[in-house]
């Protein structure tokens, strides 16, 4: 049987079950997690249009469709659809702190962090956001990186599966966006490697 939480409302009181993407599902948490502001628990559902946070000692690894996300400490995510009405994700904000991400290959999505926009299309990122910069390693995969401030292309990030190549992207009101090649640094390939299984996908870093 379908519960209504699983059931989609149409037009004439009709109810049809919702895709399989259109929740996500905790695989792990500890410490303060909230969703919407409120404690999160290990069977919490996450939709479309709601913000993941977490607090001094929160952590949280969890599932979406295809996609899988862990946050650290102090962090809050906020989770968008870019089409009306979409039960799928593919717009992810950032305000602070840090995640990691892998991402299943076919549609785009992206994640906006600071001053900078990230495209991804079947990808593995860490990001870290502060008032001053954005660390983005492009773990394996390929990325698009662009300057929200102004829209335009920054730099074009293709990466071989067994790499990580990060950037630290600073924001200075008088140049505008300045990307920077930075360390491997504050995550680990088994992370990565990780959401790649909580996904059902193989380790992106063995050939």
């Amino acid at each position: 049987m379908i519960s209504r939480r699983g059931l989609l409302v149409l037009a004439g009181g009709a109810l049809l079950p919702l895709p399989a993407a259109a929740e996500g599902e905790v695989r792990e948490l500890s410490g303060d997690v909230r969703l919407n502001g409120y404690p999160m628990a290990r069977n919490s559902r996450i939709f479309a249009d709601q913000t993941v946070s977490t607090g001094v000692d929160g952590n949280v690894w969890f599932v979406f469709g295809g996609d899988a996300f862990f946050l650290r400490p102090r962090s809050e995510l906020r989770l968008r659809s870019s089409r009306a009405g979409s039960a799928l994700i593919d717009a992810l904000r950032l305000i602070t702190g840090a995640i990691g991400a892998t991402f299943e290959p076919g549609r785009p999505r992206s994640v906006v962090a600071g001053g900078a926009t990230i495209g991804i299309r079947g990808t593995g990122v860490y990001v870290e956001s502060s008032p001053l910069e954005t660390y983005a390693c492009t773990c394996f995969g390929a990325t698009d990186m662009m300057s929200t401030a102004t829209g335009s292309m920054m730099e074009s990030v293709r990466v071989a599966a067994v790499n990580h190549q990060a950037r630290r992207i600073y924001l200075d009101p008088q140049m505008g966006m300045r990307v920077l090649a930075a360390p491997f640094e504050r995550h680990t390939s088994e992370e990565i490697a990780r959401l790649e299984s909580l996904a059902g996908r193989p380790n992106p870093f063995r050939g």
